[in-house]
């Protein structure tokens, strides 16, 4: 019996009747992202295709530019194309629009005097044909590199769906790389409410047999009943570098097929179960992945009867672990990549009582159970979070640690363990250790410090009780920091003789990270575009978007962080 998730829909439900479409890019097609491949917090919605700055990119079928969206992050410049058929083409990270769409793209920028956009378009507004020039490849948004992000999404639901069923040739012969197997052991009876919790895990590098196939040798002796495993592995296309995203896999024990997945559709307000689904200490600890053969959390994706085999490969209500008895078992991993070539991974688990011994979990002052809202209010801090926060139990740690540094408004609250994925959004409030001056007040953010000592900003405002709030997404060590530094301007290209130049740069910079910085330039006083490249903080100017002709100007800049400190910045240049 095949076992899938909700948000991993088979192939057959959307492709039955799916239209080969025309390729976005003439050429080969090389990708270096594929769709399901695991990014931070999201599964990739599309695939990325290597080209040059300027490539004429072209709309796979007939349809109409349905929205334009330029932003500083994200996919920078892109355009959505509604079909006929029900589908959504995107095309991310343009550099260049056709003329049509780019004049009405400024038209809009310079009557609200605004570099971000996001329009919306009828039917009759821009209509496209199979293969016409809509743009260029380009390097914008949250992109290192030039390439064309392409995604195909149903128009009902604005889901993404797997491109490579929409016939694009892109030959691949080559199978998945296998790198490791983790094994996980879970015990059985130390939370409170008796399910299990991880309590070891060991990483094997297996060994590739002249057919292509893996194997770990020596049987893996377990000293608990309960284990789960994961695999680190990628896959490549012919005549590719880049280590991509896998397409599916499978977990057989015993001849019997116990867990299934494949990427084909992902909604977007399903792709953050993503950490439920890997490793996620080790890829915030390392920035490597790990695919999961099980769910942390199944109650997140799909009802299931108490009988929970039936649907999940779960042996106890709340655990994801496999259970074994004392026996060698064979055990098969599958990996698959798009075009069908496969894989596996064959290794024998033994239990056996007198095996590996369970690590000691650390002492924790609450006891959060998954599945159930929880709030902890003590009355220095109050954490709310929701039903769906946690994928398992858990034993919540907590310290306060007192800093008076000078930027420090309250002391250091250490949430648990920043390895534990937080699912959405909580609710984080801190007292302040002092009265915080009126006049200081709206300086006052909620920050995070990462593991590597960077402070980053989630905003907040004050409540009646006299707490600061914000919304958090991990868990971790978070203050109430004041921010009375305001950002600094620096030239990136920028002479006082402009007058062979075809524009100018500049580099922007907050001493605090996240949050939007807002700006506003001018050249004798009149409005100037200026476009903001999110990744570097660089803005800059073309005198195509307006030459304020020849002789001797003056442009200002004015820049605002989110807490309110403002710089103005000033040059004399001669054009």
């Amino acid at each position: 019996m095949r076992l899938l998730f909700l948000l991993l829909f088979p192939l057959s439900l959307f492709a039955q009747d799916s239209i080969a479409y025309a390729p976005p890019l003439r050429g080969p097609l090389l990708v270096t992202g594929t769709f399901g491949e695991l990014r931070g917090d999201h599964f990739h919605a599309g695939l990325d295709f290597r080209a040059r700055t300027g490539t004429p990119v072209y709309s796979v079928a007939d349809g109409y530019v349905s929205r334009i969206k330029v932003s500083p992050g994200g996919y920078g410049q892109a355009i959505y194309v509604d079909h006929p058929d029900g589908r959504r083409s995107v095309y991310g990270h343009l550099e260049t629009l056709a003329a049509e769409l780019l004049d009405t793209v400024r038209a809009r920028q310079f009557a609200q005097e605004e570099f971000q956009q996001d329009l919306r378009f009828d039917s009759l507004a821009f209509p496209v044909t199979r293969g016409q020039r809509i743009g260029g490849v380009g390097n914008r948004g949250h992109s290192f590199g030039p390439h064309l992000h392409f995604e195909v999404r149903e128009i009902d639901g604005d889901a993404p769906v797997n491109p490579l069923a929409f016939g694009f040739p892109i030959p691949d012969t080559r199978a998945p790389v296998i790198r490791n197997l983790r094994v996980y052991g879970y015990g059985m009876t130390l939370n409170p409410d008796g399910t299990g919790t991880e309590v070891w895990e060991q990483t094997l590098t297996p060994e590739r047999l002249r057919d292509g196939s893996y194997v770990i040798r020596d049987t893996i002796l377990m000293g608990t009943p309960l284990m789960g495993f994961a695999l680190k592995t990628y896959d490549r296309q012919n005549g590719m570098p880049n280590w991509n995203g896998i397409y599916g896999g499978e977990l057989i024990v015993d001849s019997t097929e116990w867990f299934d997945f494949r990427f084909d559709r992902i909604p977007f307000e399903q792709t953050e179960y993503l950490n439920a689904l890997t490793d996620y200490g080790d890829w915030v600890e390392n920035e490597s992945w790990f695919h999961r053969y099980w769910a942390l959390s199944p109650r997140q994706f799909m009802a299931r009867p108490r009988d929970a085999k039936q649907v999940f490969p779960i042996a106890v209500d709340g655990n994801p672990a496999f259970r074994f008895d004392s026996r060698p078992t064979p055990v098969t991993l599958s990996v698959r990549d798009y075009a069908g070539n496969v894989s596996e991974l064959r290794f024998v688990v033994y239990f056996h009582s007198v095996g590996r011994g369970e690590r000691r979990l650390p002492a924790f002052q609450y006891f959060l159970p998954a599945g159930e809202a929880s709030i902890i209010d003590n009355g220095d801090i109050r954490l709310e979070l929701d039903s769906n926060a946690l994928y398992q139990d858990c034993n919540f740690r907590y310290a306060r640690l007192p800093d008076r540094s000078a930027n420090y408004v309250s002391d250091v609250y250490q949430l648990h363990d920043y390895r534990t994925p937080l699912h959405g959004t909580a609710l984080l409030a801190i007292s302040p250790a002092s009265r915080v001056p009126a006049q200081l007040k709206s300086r006052v953010f909620l920050g995070q410090c990462d593991k590597d000592g960077h402070l980053s900003s989630h905003g907040g405002a004050w409540q009646a009780d006299g707490r600061f709030a914000a919304r958090i997404s991990t868990f971790g060590d978070y203050a109430l920091f004041l921010d009375t530094i305001p950002p600094t301007v620096e030239i990136n290209y920028f002479g006082n003789d402009l007058r062979r130049a075809t524009g100018f740069g500049l580099i922007v910079e907050d001493n605090v990270s996240g949050g939007r910085m807002n700006y506003r330039g001018t050249i004798d006083g009149k409005w100037v575009l200026l476009e903001l490249d999110g990744k570097s903080g660089k803005l800059s100017y073309s005198f195509e978007n307006g030459d304020p002709g020849s002789g001797r100007h003056t442009f200002e800049l004015e820049v605002t962080d989110g807490h309110g400190n403002t710089t103005v910045w000033q040059r004399n240049f001669r054009r």
